[in-house]
This record gives C-alpha cells, sequence and structure tokens, in this order.
C-alpha cells in the first residue's frame, strides 16, 4: 500500500476522525502525520479511495477535506517539476485531453522550506508552458495541478471534473461549533498518553503520579482517568479541570515539597538534557521500582540518536533504567518516548 489521501479535520479532533476512516469499506492504513489536523490514508488506489469517503460521506462528523494523491517524490522544485511532467504526459497525453487545454497550480505547504507556496505555483506553471501546448486560467481551467508538501514530502495530483477532492461542506461549517476542551484533544499529548495507556494499563493503575510540565494538560487529562491523583506541576494554566488533578503552580525545579508517587511522566519542551536533569530531580518523589515516562525533543530528527545517548548517561548516574524507547504514532520525528524505572 502507498499513500493515497490526505485528510484534514479540525486540530485536536485527529483521533475521532481516524477512527471513522477505520470504517471505510476498503483495505487501508491511517496514520497521523506531523502536522496538526491532518492524517494520511494508505491504500492501493488513490480513485478508489476518493470514491469511497464520497460514497460513505454521510458517516463521516469530522472529515473536513480529502485529497487524493497520484505521485509522491521529494519537496525539492525539481524533483516536482520532473514528477509534474511525468503524471501530465502518462494522465493526459494517454487520454489526449492536453492540447489546447487550460490549466491552473495550486500548492499547499506545510513545514519549513526555501521557497513559498506561490513560488511553486509560478514555478511549475512556467515549467509546463514550456513542455505543452497549452494556457493558464486561474479561474475557468479545464484541470488543476494540486501539489500537497509536507515538508520533505511532495504528492502531486491532477483533478478534472472526473477526479478531484472531496470537501465536506456540512462539516466544514459545523467546525466552528464544536465544542473545544470537552469533545476534542487538548493537543497531541493527549494521543501520546492515550497510545501508552493502551499498551501499558498497568503502569498508570496506581494511586499518585506527578506529571512534569503538564500545561495545557493534555497528559494530566488521561492520566486522572487512570490514577487516583495527578499532580501537575506547572506554571502555565491547565485547560481540564478534574477533582483528582492538583495544579503546582511552580516550576519543577522549585518543587520541593510533594507526596511519593508510582509514576513520573515529563514532557516538557526543553532540551533533551535540561528535561532530564528535572526528570532526575523530581524522581525523589518516585518510589523504588516505580516508572518513568520521559519525552526526548531533539532540535532535529538527526539528534534523536544522540540525544539518546546523553539522556541515557543521565540517567544511568541517577539509577534510572531505560526499559524501553517508543516511536509513538503521535510523535514528531524529533521526538521518541522512554519508559524508564528507577532502581535502588
Amino acid at each position: 500500500m502507498k499513500p493515497t489521501l490526505l485528510v484534514t479535520t479540525q486540530p485536536g479532533f485527529e483521533g475521532y476522525l481516524k477512527e471513522e476512516l477505520k470504517t471505510l469499506s476498503i483495505k487501508k492504513i491511517i496514520k497521523y502525520t506531523m502536522f496538526r489536523g491532518l492524517l494520511k490514508v494508505l491504500s492501493e488506489s488513490p480513485y478508489e479511495t476518493i470514491e469511497a469517503i464520497k460514497k460513505e460521506k454521510d458517516k463521516f462528523k469530522f472529515l473536513m477535506r480529502a485529497v487524493p494523491l497520484e505521485v509522491e517524490c521529494p519537496s525539492d522544485l525539481e524533483s516536482i517539476k520532473e514528477n509534474t511532467i511525468f503524471l501530465l504526459k502518462r494522465k493526459l497525453l494517454k487520454n489526449k485531453l492536453i492540447t489546447g487545454k487550460s490549466f491552473v497550480v495550486r500548492c499547499n505547504r506545510r513545514g519549513k522550506h526555501k521557497y513559498t507556496s506561490e513560488e511553486v505555483e509560478r514555478f511549475i506553471g512556467k515549467e509546463v508552458l514550456k513542455s505543452f501546448d497549452l494556457k493558464v486560467d486561474l479561474k475557468n481551467y479545464d484541470f488543476k495541478i494540486n501539489i500537497e508538501i509536507l515538508q520533505d514530502t511532495a504528492y502531486i495530483s491532477i483533478f478534472d471534473d472526473n477526479f478531484n477532492e472531496f470537501r465536506h461542506e456540512e462539516n466544514i461549517k459545523k467546525s466552528k461549533y464544536l465544542k473545544r476542551y470537552i469533545e476534542r484533544p487538548l493537543n497531541r499529548s493527549e494521543r501520546k498518553m492515550r497510545e501508552l495507556v493502551e499498551r501499558y494499563p498497568n503502569i498508570f493503575d496506581v494511586d499518585v503520579v506527578i506529571d512534569i510540565g503538564s500545561a495545557p494538560g493534555g497528559w494530566a487529562k488521561v492520566l486522572a482517568e487512570n490514577a487516583k491523583v495527578v499532580y501537575a506541576i506547572d506554571t502555565g494554566e491547565l485547560k481540564i479541570k478534574k477533582d483528582n488533578i492538583i495544579h503546582i503552580k511552580k516550576r519543577a525545579e522549585d518543587v520541593e515539597d510533594l507526596p511519593q508517587c508510582q509514576l513520573l511522566t515529563n514532557d516538557t519542551n526543553l532540551y533533551p538534557e535540561e528535561s532530564a536533569l528535572l526528570t532526575v530531580k523530581l524522581s525523589k518523589f518516585l518510589e523504588e521500582n516505580g516508572y518513568i515516562i520521559h519525552t526526548i525533543k531533539s532540535e532535529n530528527k538527526y539528534n534523536v540518536k544522540e540525544d539518546i545517548d546523553k539522556v541515557k548517561k543521565i540517567f544511568e548516574n541517577a539509577n534510572i533504567k531505560i526499559l524501553k524507547i517508543m516511536n509513538l504514532r503521535a510523535n514528531t520525528k524529533n521526538e521518541v518516548t522512554l519508559m524508564c524505572q528507577k532502581r535502588a
């Protein structure tokens, strides 16, 4: 299977949309992306997949836009150009639909690049005009060259009356009325914690959890569903209120008085070594053989291995053993999640 569809929803509702997509009557795999509100569908054919979406549209409450993907390539301009020309030749010349036709180029870009979406559109438009007897028409075009860029990867499709993206207009209109922080996950962190609870439920069935860097509350929310009490440490505000969440509005390094806990968690947005030292400091409140869930957030994906080694040394010196190194579905490419245990 290959990527055949990008699907959008309101940021924070990705988990709900994923469950809806699982019910599609085709063979598929649903994956999170590193971008909020965006999921990727892997299947056999973009044509089959978009048709399934359209036929079963009434079952979707969270889907807003579904974009079929025909060609995948690196996101540099030269690769996008070569693959666009290739797709035009393969698809349009084969059906004798190209001479004298009008087209438009549209680019949706996500991530950091040296170019803008408009620069991609202009560049590809000029290259297409050099290669084919076509004309540009920004409004009344015969077909659209659609380019979706997700950081290092680009997806190219050619849309016309017979093959196009799907917009769920009803859901788009309703999306602004969705109840934030009630039905919706607080952030990507909540999805990470839910996956951990699904994998290792026994670790979270404890009396006391200490959660470092808790705001806005994604981890605390899930932890409170499983533990008796959660001490959420953060100077920022929590967007979730529960009777068994105790908010400690202090910097973690300033906390000196907490009860003993059976689980310590840390998903702070700090440099890996700084975050690891916080975990070590707060581990004095962790019972012997208690568990630690700790996220390493590297500057980029190339530093992850080096940062794991640095954190491992810090933890070893504090008698903290790393049991598992995990790539969770909701982790970015720059993150890994550690399961650790405090030793005597």
